[in-house]
């Protein structure tokens, strides 16, 4: 009898063995990717989920995306979830799918070198007139800061200057999306980014908290609390933010780094990233001010 071999499943970059591994590494992408390709059942097969393969089987595959996920979750037990964020999550890849389906077949077609170099500018061009159309809806300006990220960065380098200050005006959420991903960080609050760039990101966007409440509304997250000087975790390490602003004697860190402590100073100079916050403060008169990612 021919041995099985068993293989494992990488969801969020992380090899996965268990269900309880799938579970702590849950990804709405990859589970999606592996659902439609087959592997995931395959998977399933060969580590012996008899119930499980069972009931992923039974998915209808024309089902949407949103509720394809739905039963996934239901299926391997994910009873902690965000269901707005799942939502956000799939408007995101829904995106990219139709814009993978127009790559396809601008791909097919055998455009002139003007043609490809002017379509590339109209792409880019739409893709900002979509973020200013949208400047209000944080999913569709992550969205579209992706595709900037993936299609557009060259063009990004040499307009950066300009669309910073276009955006301003037009859709300044849209700056708070972009500021979430590596590319344009460097060029707009990076060691080298304009000067120009950075006084305005450090004394209009971020200056005051009234301005980052009125451009973020609802997507802004606002945490006002004694702990005692003590660590109080706000969020798992599972959610990404991007701290916006801190007050001086207080302090945050990544989720369960026990090492760290990031205050005031750190903050207006970088607007760190973290997976997950821990929150300390000896006052219940300090704001924290942050934002998914």
């Amino acid at each position: 009898m021919a041995k099985t071999i068993k293989f494992n499943l990488i969801l969020d970059k992380q090899p996965v063995r268990t269900i309880d591994e799938l579970r702590e590494n849950f990804s709405i992408e990859d589970m999606l990717k592996y659902f439609k390709n087959g592997l995931l059942l395959r998977w399933l097969k060969v580590r012996g989920y008899e119930a499980e393969y069972k009931a992923v089987k039974d998915i209808d595959n024309s089902s949407t995306s949103k509720d394809i996920v739905i039963s996934l979750i239901k299926i391997f037990g994910m009873i902690d979830v965000d269901m707005d964020n799942i939502e956000k999550e799939i408007s995101i890849l829904d995106y990219q799918e139709q814009e993978k389906e127009l790559n396809k077949i601008y791909a097919k077609n055998a455009f002139a070198k003007k043609q490809v170099i002017e379509d590339y500018h109209a792409g880019y061009d739409k893709l900002i007139l979509h973020m200013e159309e949208n400047s209000d809806n944080l999913a569709i300006l992550k969205a579209d800061t992706i595709q900037m990220e993936r299609e557009y960065s060259e063009l990004f380098f040499l307009n950066h200057y300009d669309l910073y200050f276009q955006l301003l005006t037009s859709a300044p959420k849209a700056i708070f999306s972009m500021l979430t991903r590596n590319v344009f960080r460097e060029y707009w609050i990076g060691e080298n980014a304009n000067e120009k760039i950075k006084t305005s990101i450090k004394d209009y966007l971020l200056g005051k908290k009234q301005t980052i409440t009125e451009i973020l509304g609802d997507d802004l997250k606002i945490v006002k609390r004694d702990t005692e000087a003590m660590w109080d975790p706000i969020e798992k390490a599972t959610v990404k933010v991007m701290i916006l602003s801190i007050d001086r004697r207080t302090f945050i860190k990544n989720a369960g780094n026990f090492s760290e402590k990031l205050g005031y100073e750190e903050v207006i100079k970088r607007l760190p990233r973290l997976k997950g916050l821990e929150y300390q403060s000896n006052s219940d008169a300090p704001e924290l001010l942050y934002m998914e990612v």
